[in-house]
């Protein structure tokens, strides 16, 4: 490869230096009509270096375009995918969050329906025990004021026969 390069360099300086004549007699005469044996010496030339160069630098300058707009347009589409990729796990973290949201709601619900379930039945223990403390006290204030009232009869009976007496001024 590095001699066809090296053959390809001296063809071209000996073009070069063929054609230097050329262009300074031309320079001098300046005759406008070319100089058919330098134009066919031209073009031999340019035929017999069109496949070295094609083969040394165009393909290889094309190879090297081609293969960077494939890395380009391939980094582009991984972009694209991992855009497409990341889209999609957010759309499934949503999706988790408003599940995670629900049952958290509905663990929520079932605790606060415990909690009134609960309440209701204190709220009704404590009811109950009022309405019973209630009626203990009702009956014993009941046999209490029987009590008392028995207790004031027998007294006012007795308070009566001493005021009777004293009034009459004798025993009864």
């Amino acid at each position: 490869m590095r001699a066809a390069a090296n053959f390809a360099l001296s063809v071209s300086l000996a073009v070069a230096a063929a054609a230097l004549p050329s262009v300074a007699s031309a320079a001098a005469d300046l005759n406008l009509m070319p100089h058919w044996p330098s134009v066919a010496v031209n073009v031999v030339v340019f035929v017999l270096l069109i496949y070295p160069v094609n083969r040394l630098l165009i393909s290889p300058l094309l190879r090297l375009v081609d293969e960077r707009e494939q890395r380009t347009s391939g980094s582009l589409d991984e972009a694209s995918r991992l855009d497409a990729e990341v889209s999609a796990l957010g759309a499934e973290l949503e999706a988790r969050l408003v599940e995670a949201r629900a049952r958290a709601q509905a663990r929520r619900a079932a605790i606060m329906a415990d909690a009134e379930t609960q309440e209701r039945a204190l709220l009704e223990a404590a009811s109950s025990d009022a309405a019973r403390t209630i009626a203990t006290v009702r009956t014993a204030v009941e046999a209490d004021l029987v009590g008392v009232r028995a207790a004031l009869q027998a007294d006012a009976r007795t308070l009566a026969g001493e005021v009777a007496a004293r009034m009459l001024g004798r025993p009864l």
